[in-house]
């Protein structure tokens, strides 16, 4: 692994010191605080690690140099020999143990954080797409009354519905929700992430620094509340982890066998995320094609075609065309590629996304290690010794390339979030854990007579991170969406309930939301309308559709002038707040009184609402067998909504009160009684 990519030395150079100037710039500039796109909260907890940085190195790097000054001999002795003590554990036992703590780790904070319960929308519709798969089909038949069932990122068309996502996650998952256990795919796969780590980086950096960096991703505040979830990040992190180890095989030791295993795991990994999936396939192919030549290059990039088929027959089943996602199909064009008019209405342009990119640094910059040191810090060390010494460079620049793969690639994406971090550069981990080690290496060879207080600054951050960061992160995800960490389903097998239907009390907003739906109305103009409508002129336009469809008007004349109404709204760009109602989320007008029936729709919701989406993966996707989680409307709606199932007992999922931390509880319902105080919005 010492040959260099071709490459001029002084062109090698330059390309490193640009990467490392572009990565200084984007991480430690305020770039989104200049640029006004920053949320106050992460504005304030930014700030609030930056304080902490200081205060930590103010505290002990003095001391750090104190102890060094008196025991300096002593200390690198004893370091010294750990490291030997480290290094000297035989190979499979440490990447065993260390693939046992990373699998255990995620179950556990699975249960300990999540209750084994998707906590974001993304991982509900992926677990309904699993119950599908599970069912062994690609589909299901949509529901009549979709305004019941509709959830974010689930498709309909053509009569079925479906999830918006490429299907290897849920495949993954599915093969969990058979097992009874679909919780422990992601931490299986951290897992298997660990191992890579070690491997690739012992092939490229040496058994010690490969040990290293497999320790860093193995006690990552990002990895391991991120393996403890669904999120899909974690099973294309592994596949691509395993398509850079077998180009890392496939350059050390020749032959096809590898190349191909590197174009099937990065086809399966396009499966899962396309974009930046893509993105690394890009380098490493160039990386087999500069180091090995043309023929294994074309080998990997056949294979990688082979596999990508299953993904393509499956868009052509679901969607109708096998380059199309069920993402634009959904939510149209404007989910696409690009810098325009994203599909929740703003501007999307580059300034925009160039601030979304460096706030994404900054936050790997604190979420990759977790120590009260900036983590990236590391990385540009890494440079430096890669521009300082020839045999790093080789080894550095595909690694840099791929840190920076998934960012760029995302750079032209619309959308940004955090979640357990900054979740669209979770692909980047690996790259950076690796040049992290480097890079503590290439300090902890330049730090000549302070090396013990370097050392020790180290063990200290590493404590921090792991006894102090870890746990308080854990703390605060797990006093989060405490609805979402609910199980109604143990209710209802507890009471053996075996084909009831349950109704969930939701809040206005979702019954507004789920009425849209169920007109058909597009995801976007749903999402754009809800946000800047007021919910009472959206609730009297439905109720207005509603009567004429019930009338005999054509629905699809009603349908158009539902969405004209909606349409004219948005476009008067009517001042709304939202907070003033008991569904925070449902935008009001200040100037107009609401109509009588708003006042029975909000005053439904002073009474304590639920939330449905998290249940809707526990239905039967065909909606046909076993116990039905149904939103709760209006008594007629819901009473025609039960002429589908003649028999069965029915129930109502629901707080009594509204105050904070009431739990909802599961009530029998009579037909023929009214429902509990608080339920019967829309009489």
């Amino acid at each position: 692994m010492r040959e260099r990519w071709g490459l001029d030395e002084r062109v090698t150079s330059f390309a490193l010191s640009l990467m490392a100037l572009v990565l200084a710039a984007l991480t430690f500039l305020p770039w989104s605080v200049w640029i006004g796109t920053i949320r106050p909260e992460e504005l304030a907890a930014y700030q609030v690690t930056v304080r902490g940085w200081l205060i930590f190195i103010a505290i002990a790097a003095p001391a750090a140099v104190l102890l060094s000054v008196v025991r300096g001999r002593a200390i690198d002795a004893r370091f010294n020999a750990a490291i030997s003590a480290f290094v000297s554990i035989p190979s499979k036992p440490f990447v065993f143990v260390a693939a046992i703590v990373m699998s255990v780790a995620g179950a556990l904070l699975s249960r300990l954080l999540f209750a084994h319960n998707p906590h974001l929308v993304d991982t509900i519709a992926q677990l309904f797409q699993a119950r599908i798969f599970a069912a062994g089909s690609f589909t299901a038949p949509a529901p009549p009354q979709m305004e019941f069932f509709a959830a974010s990122h689930l498709v309909e068309h053509a009569g079925r519905w479906f999830s918006q996502y490429p299907p290897g996650h849920p495949a993954l998952l599915a093969v969990g929700i058979i097992a009874g256990i679909p919780w422990v795919v992601n931490p299986l796969f951290a897992a298997g992430t660990v191992v890579l780590v070690c491997e690739t980086g012992r092939r490229l950096l040496g058994e010690g620094s490969g040990r290293l960096a497999a320790m860093l991703y193995l006690v990552s505040p990002f990895v391991i509340m991120m393996s403890a979830s669904y999120m899909n990040h974690v099973t294309t992190g592994f596949f691509l982890a395993l398509g850079f180890y077998s180009v890392v095989r496939s350059i050390d030791e020749g032959g096809y066998a590898w190349p191909a295993i590197a174009g099937g795991s990065l086809a399966f990994a396009m499966t899962i995320r396309p974009l930046e999936s893509v993105a690394w396939a890009v380098v490493l192919g160039s990386w087999i094609l500069a180091r090995r030549g043309l023929k294994p290059a074309l080998v990997t990039t056949v294979v990688c075609a082979i596999g990508l088929l299953p993904l393509l027959a499956y868009n052509a089943l679901t969607v109708g065309h096998p380059l199309r996602f069920g993402y634009t199909l959904l939510w149209g064009s404007e989910h696409g590629l690009g810098f325009h008019t994203d599909p929740w209405g703003n501007a999307f342009t580059p300034l925009l996304s160039f601030a979304n990119t460096a706030l994404d640094f900054q936050r790997l910059n604190d979420y990759l290690l977790g120590w009260p040191l900036p983590s990236l810090v590391f990385i540009l060390a890494a440079i430096a010794g890669a521009i300082r010494y020839q045999r790093a460079r080789s080894t550095s620049v595909p690694l840099l390339l791929l840190l920076f793969a998934g960012p760029v690639a995302y750079f032209f994406y619309w959308h940004r979030d955090d979640y357990l971090g900054p979740r669209f550069l979770y692909s980047s981990v690996v790259p950076a854990v690796l040049l992290t080690a480097m890079g503590i290496a290439a300090l902890d060879r330049w730090a000549g007579r302070w090396r013990p207080a370097y050392r020790l600054l180290l063990i200290a951050g590493a404590f921090y991170g792991l006894v102090l960061t870890v746990p308080e992160r854990a703390g605060v995800i797990s006093g989060l969406e405490g609805e979402m960490k609910l199980h109604p389903e143990a209710q209802v097998a507890e009471q053996g309930i075996e084909d009831g239907v349950v109704f969930v009390k939701v809040s206005w907003g979702s019954r507004l939301i789920g009425r849209l739906w169920g007109w058909r109305v597009p995801a976007s103009e749903v999402e754009q309308s809800f946000r800047v409508v007021d919910g009472c002129r959206i609730q009297m336009a439905l109720d207005t559709a509603d009567s004429l469809a019930a009338s005999g008007a054509d629905s699809a004349r009603v349908l158009t002038g539902l969405r004209s109404q909606l349409d004219e709204w948005r476009q008067d760009s009517l001042t709304v707040i939202r907070g003033l109602l008991p569904d925070p989320s449902v935008r009001a007008d200040t100037t107009r009184d609401l109509e009588p029936r708003c006042r029975l729709e909000a005053g439904a919701d002073r009474s304590g609402f639920t939330l449905y989406e998290t249940l809707i993966w526990r239905n039967d996707p065909s909606l046909e067998r076993g116990t039905i989680f149904a939103r709760f409307l209006e008594p007629e709606r819901n009473r025609a909504l039960l002429q589908r199932y003649p028999g069965r007992d029915v129930y109502l999922y629901a707080p009594l009160t509204a105050e904070r931390g009431e739990l909802p509880r599961l009530l029998r319902l009579e037909l023929n009684e009214p429902p509990p105080p608080g339920s019967e919005a829309g009489e």
